[in-house]
């Protein structure tokens, strides 16, 4: 727990303070969250009941009704979760900074979790600041602390695996639930009262075009379990073999609930390992996506503050497509035909169509999705903003390092340079063909072929 545990600020307790604080961003979750099992213990410690505080705002660019239905519905059985543990869960109409600095003024000390966006650093950053207490970061995020792993951004996953691999089984440990010695549920905090994610709903102001997926993806930790179980239980044991096959239904669907911190990625690990050998060719597939991937995409963004632009792409990667920017192009798009799947390519529309309707695209899928934008598009960069664009504001597990990671790497990050051709000069290509050798696209084309 201790390389986990960062001090933001030099600030003394308040020992007079009513309460203990958890203002909870990232980490959405009950169980198996190391910044509230931090405050859990400084409750217990300072004999002072525990709040949790998450603070509502619309203010992101793309508020939309999708993500934030899935949001809500886990925050709303989040409540009745903490509620069980005897810790009172308070939702306020605020954003991060001026929510905490308000609760800050009658607490101890206050805890929050980790997050890898340099939006959501700023606010950690500000909050410290400006309050006069201590704030204490929890990484609970990552399995192993970025920093721990490495001091510097990495090239490749080639270079960060061995690192990650020579210290994860000091980290696959399980997270002791800690009893808090005080409850807190009946305190009397300021807060929102609500009853449902609708009531939520009603008090912020959102894009509505955007609309749930609640059919395919419901929010919650309750749906996060479900869908692990069925990873396990069914699809584990051909994951390898078919996780890149966007016909065949092998995915573990996990990622929106890792992206809202409904669910703990340590936790889904050490759930496999209950039921699979770490040896397993299968689990080692899917350590490589879920942990080595998925790390590397933090460190990315971690150590290059433009990670979610093209100008953050490797340099040899920015000259080579530069070199390029006068080849013939048979096809440019607007944003528009894009965005509503208007191209003369049925695979291409196919994955644009899925992400409109379920909130997810395939990974492999993403992969040919963003490569072509290269192509249709009249600079690089160009591309690159429309792809983040899409990703934003469909994606449920958007807004995320591990989007902006893969993202990028279709640019050229995290990559090396391949055959020149047209275009894309080193850039690795992708294209129809190789997509009708690996599978039956047509399948694929058939499931998502109207929006």
């Amino acid at each position: 727990m201790e390389s986990r545990i960062k001090k933001l600020n030099h600030k003394q307790f308040n020992n007079s303070g009513k309460y203990v604080v958890y203002v909870m961003e990232a980490s959405q979750r009950a169980y198996f969250n190391h910044a509230l099992e931090f405050a859990i213990a400084l409750s217990n410690e300072k004999k002072k009941p525990l709040v949790v505080v998450f603070n509502l705002t619309d203010k992101f660019r793309f508020s939309n009704l999708r993500y934030y239905t899935f949001m809500l519905e886990g925050l709303v059985k989040l409540k009745y979760l903490l509620n069980q543990r005897g810790i009172n869960f308070v939702i306020k109409k605020s954003d991060y900074i001026s929510g905490s600095i308000q609760i800050a003024k009658d607490s101890v000390v206050i805890v929050t979790d980790r997050n890898y966006l340099k939006t959501q650093r700023h606010w950690r950053q500000k909050v410290a600041e400006q309050i006069d207490i201590p704030l204490f970061e929890i990484e609970s995020d990552c399995i192993i602390p970025i920093e721990l792993v490495s001091q510097k951004k990495e090239p490749y996953a080639s270079t960060i695996r061995p690192k990650i691999l020579n210290l994860l089984n000091n980290f696959l440990q399980p997270v002791d639930h800690q009893e808090p010695k005080i409850k807190s549920t009946d305190l009397e905090i300021e807060s929102v009262n609500f009853k449902s994610h609708q009531d939520l709903l009603n008090l912020i102001n959102i894009d509505t075009t955007v609309k749930p997926v609640s059919e395919f993806y419901e929010g919650g930790y309750d749906q996060a379990e479900k869908f692990l179980k069925i990873f396990i239980e069914q699809k584990l044991s051909h994951y390898k073999e078919y996780r890149s096959d966007p016909t065949k239904d092998y995915q573990s669907e996990l990622s929106p609930y890792i992206h809202f911190g409904q669910i703990s990625v340590l936790y889904i690990v050490l759930e496999i390992l209950k039921h699979y050998d770490i040896r397993d060719e299968n689990v080692q597939s899917f350590i490589n996506e879920a942990v080595i991937w998925r790390e590397l995409a933090r460190n990315f963004c971690y150590y290059n503050p433009m990670y979610n632009h093209y100008e953050g792409i490797p340099d040899w990667a920015k000259q080579t497509l530069e070199d390029h920017l006068g080849d013939q192009r048979d096809y440019v798009y607007s944003l528009e035909d894009l965005e509503y799947a208007k191209t003369h390519d049925v695979y291409w529309n196919a994955a644009q169509i899925q992400l409109l309707k379920t909130g997810k695209m395939h990974n492999y899928m993403r992969m040919y999705w963003a490569k072509k934008l290269i192509e249709w598009t009249s600079h690089p960069k160009i591309a690159f903003d429309y792809a983040c664009y899409l990703n934003d504001k469909y994606e449920l597990d958007g807004r995320d390092p591990n989007g902006y990671a893969g993202i990028s790497w279709c640019f050229g990050t995290h990559d090396r340079p391949w055959f020149e051709r047209q275009i894309f000069g080193k850039i690795r290509y992708m294209n129809d063909k190789g997509l009708e050798r690996k599978f039956d696209i047509k399948e694929y084309v058939k499931k998502y072929s109207s929006i």
